[in-house]
């Protein structure tokens, strides 16, 4: 483990202790997959240490640690949204609509990033960044939100305006759709999976794998070999994602027909 992974963890032991002790919530900065997992793991093995990873969309990829008190009884994603949509001001995240001029070419995720990177905001202070066509959607830590509302311009050289937006106008379209798939593999290990899904060959599917590429259920998974059922969540960095919705089928082969719903 290394020394920024050991301080980590140090950090989500400190904040669960002042979460039990001051009876309030709690939070890390934003988390990247390899993070998240690394998390998830050693929460596992401490029984005192209650988590939900929260990033202000729905499913989204970079998250904070969130460490509630007794006293709310949230258990998931849906709950949460829900706790803080009546009570905002606990909410540790905020989301910044960032409109962008009509006549400049459309921009692009690192265009935004490398715009709130130029104002000083470190990586760890934000999270996803939900692109469209006029502009995008920008979740941040909520005590720096006013600043970047207030300084964000400009990106290149597009003008921006940027404003923090309700968490449910937030979350409204953030959802993303998915589009059902299927192919076929002679197992159901992961690095076939992952070759099938992304188009990949098998050596660059294990490559991915064991170096710590692919996510199974937000869980880093370097084994190529894993066996993979129906409901997992498969996760390649930069690649995209995908749900096994079902793989009880064998072809007139017998090779295993898994359907797929993809998300880009």
């Amino acid at each position: 483990m290394t020394p920024e992974e050991k301080l980590l963890l140090s950090i989500i032991e400190d904040k669960a202790r002042q979460c039990r002790e001051n009876s309030m919530i709690t939070n890390s900065f934003f988390l990247d997959m390899h993070e998240k997992s690394l998390v998830s793991a050693f929460v596992k093995r401490q029984t005192d240490i209650g988590i939900i990873f929260y990033g202000g969309f729905a499913d989204a990829e970079r998250c904070v640690a969130l460490m509630l008190p007794e006293y709310i009884e949230a258990r998931n994603e849906e709950d949460i949204f829900g706790y803080f949509a009546e009570n905002p001001a606990d909410d540790p995240i905020a989301v910044i609509e960032i409109e962008k001029d009509r006549f400049s070419p459309p921009l692009s995720h690192r265009d935004y990033l490398g715009s709130l990177m130029g104002l000083g905001i470190k990586r760890e202070m934000t999270g996803d960044i939900i692109v469209g066509d006029s502009g995008c959607k920008l979740a941040v830590i909520s005590k720096i939100a006013p600043f970047i509302a207030e300084n964000l311009s400009k990106a290149g050289r597009s003008s921006l305006k940027a404003k923090i937006i309700p968490p449910a106008e937030a979350r409204e379209g953030s959802k993303a759709v998915g589009v059902p798939d299927s192919f076929t593999v002679s197992s159901m290990r992961l690095d076939s999976v992952v070759k099938n899904a992304f188009g990949v060959s098998r050596g660059d599917a294990c490559t991915a794998i064991e170096s710590g590429s692919v996510f199974v259920n937000d869980t880093e998974c370097q084994k190529p070999d894993k066996k993979i059922s129906a409901g997992d969540k498969i996760v390649f960095r930069r690649k995209g994602r995908i749900i096994v919705s079902d793989c009880s089928a064998v072809s007139k082969k017998g090779r295993v027909i898994v359907e797929i719903i993809r998300f880009i």
